[in-house]
């Protein structure tokens, strides 16, 4: 039987997992984007897309109770998002 310490242990790693998966995700999106015909619907799509997780993942990593190494690979997968998203045009 778990614990309510144990048990939050793992719904904050699950949080972490989540959010790298997304990012993940993201990059993938991303470079579909970028492989696209460019004023297709295609590409706009995945851009937007990418664009949503990338404010999205900032915002929720920012307030989540991550370890200092969760933190440090969070920061560098956003920043390889974001450097993807600015090749693409996206303004930050």
């Amino acid at each position: 039987m778990d614990t309510n310490e144990n048990l939050l242990d793992r719904v904050e790693k699950t949080g972490f997992t989540f959010m790298m998966t997304d990012i993940a995700l993201a990059l993938t999106m991303a470079h579909i984007a970028a492989d696209s015909e460019h004023d297709s619907e295609k590409k706009a799509r995945n851009q937007e897309n990418a664009r949503r997780a990338h404010d999205t993942i900032l915002r929720i990593g920012s307030k989540a109770p991550l370890t200092e190494d969760e933190r440090v690979e969070l920061h560098d997968k956003l920043g390889e998002l974001r450097s993807a998203l600015e090749k693409l045009g996206e303004v930050f």
